[in-house]
């Protein structure tokens, strides 16, 4: 971060109207014979010099750069924040003051930010001494209380003389990143039961035995076929054994998140039914994943700060990287598009597997969000209709075939500060 632009140049280097006062100094002690007035010019003419000379080079080789304890952090962890500056070079800076845009939503431990013309920024300022091929580092803690993609930056450097004569200020353009994954809470915080939170669904499909995945031998019963008996096995124990495969058949849940609010997006969006509905995802993916479902995520909103617009697609799977993969994009979602979760379904439920389980996460029930999961029930899905906000009106023939969670609204999103409040405790 040493490159950067200088902020308003003067026309002309400072220290200049000095340097004159200093010459008619030295021409009238010289005159009138007087060696304080030569003396003084003197000591004008050198104090001008080395204004100019830290006006000329002090922001030459300084850097300054932010190191964050981790790149991603988790809701409601405290990491480290170092601000390191360095300057490499003899001359030294007598007092340099740094101006960095920090994002409002995390909270420096212990450290006042002051407001910012900028929404949803503060500024950080410090203030302090560098000296020569010195670097300086100060420890900050960082409260990440909400989840998101945030940016800190750009930020100013200004010196100057140590007789305030002058003084000149850069911009360091460079920007740094930190992801903050939404909350991760146990599914019984939103009255859903600890075991089968999703309804008690029979299989997705049968689980068939792998024949090339050999599992082991367990005693013959009647009914087994001649071809899976054990032979080497059952001589060696005289009695029958019956060879075993792995199952290769694997639960899909499918999560949709919805991220409409409101029935129109010109209406704008509720942060807090909307921050429960990205929990109650989170929360639902880490538990599906812990049973050993394939999970998969899809949302109405695309992931922010990517080059192209793409609203969240994340095929099903069971790979250990998947729940960070589904805490990144929900961490990074940016909602208000406006298209419909009922669109999303039609066009990815024709690629799920068979039988798979498919929950959708809203706050606003439509009437097309009903004929849609009627149809992926028809299609041999199992849906699973998870309510934020007010309880919705569902067609009595649609509430016969889908398991339906209502899980309430602010109220839900209040109780869960409070049982953040109580841990934290």
């Amino acid at each position: 971060m040493e490159e950067g632009a200088f902020l308003h140049p003067p026309t002309d280097e400072p220290g200049t109207r000095w340097f004159v006062v200093a010459a008619v100094l030295a021409l009238v002690g010289i005159l009138l014979r007087q060696p304080l007035l030569l003396i003084l010019a003197v000591v004008l003419a050198l104090l001008a010099a080395l204004a100019r000379l830290w006006w000329r080079h002090g922001l030459s080789a300084v850097t300054y750069r932010r190191r964050f304890g981790t790149a991603r952090a988790f809701w409601g962890e405290e990491i480290t924040l170092d601000l390191i500056t360095e300057n490499a070079k003899p001359l030294p800076l007598p007092w340099l003051e740094v101006v960095d845009s920090f994002p409002s939503a995390l909270e420096v431990v212990g450290t006042a930010l002051e407001p910012s013309s900028v929404p949803r920024t503060k500024v950080f300022r410090a203030f302090f001494s560098v000296g020569p091929y010195e670097r300086v580092r100060r420890r900050y803690r960082l409260r990440c209380a909400a989840r998101g993609y945030y940016h800190f930056g750009p930020a100013t450097l200004t010196t100057g003389d140590l007789f305030g004569f002058s003084a000149r200020e850069r911009e360091l353009p460079g920007v740094d990143s930190l992801v903050v994954y939404p909350r991760l809470v146990p599914v019984t915080a939103f009255g859903l039961p600890a075991r089968q939170p999703l309804g008690d669904h029979p299989a997705a499909q049968p689980l068939v035995e792998d024949p090339l995945r050999f599992a082991g031998v367990r005693p013959y019963a009647p009914g087994d076929s001649p071809r899976r008996v054990h032979w080497r096995a059952s001589a060696r124990t005289g009695a029958l054994q019956t060879k075993q495969f792995e199952k290769s058949a694997t639960p899909t849940a499918a999560l949709f998140l919805d991220t409409n609010t409101f029935e129109y997006f010109w209406e704008g969006f509720d942060p807090a039914l909307l921050e429960l509905a990205i929990t109650v995802t989170a929360s639902l993916a880490a538990h599906c994943l812990d049973e050993g479902r394939q999970v998969g995520l899809f949302a109405n909103a695309p992931i922010g700060g990517s080059a192209r617009f793409q609203f969240i697609r994340l095929a099903p799977s069971r790979h250990p990287a998947q729940l960070p993969r589904i805490l990144e994009a929900l961490a990074r979602l940016v909602p208000g598009t406006g298209f419909r979760i009922e669109e999303a379904l039609v066009r990815e439920g024709a690629a799920l597997p068979w039988g798979a389980t498919v929950v959708v996460v809203t706050p606003n029930v439509t009437a097309g969000l009903q004929r849609a999961l009627a149809r992926l029930a028809r299609g041999g899905h199992h849906p699973v209709l998870v309510c934020c906000g007010k309880e919705p009106a569902l067609d009595p023939a649609l509430r016969r075939r889908l398991t339906t969670c209502h899980i309430g609204g602010e109220e839900t999103w209040r109780a869960l500060e409070t049982l953040d409040l109580a841990v934290a405790g």
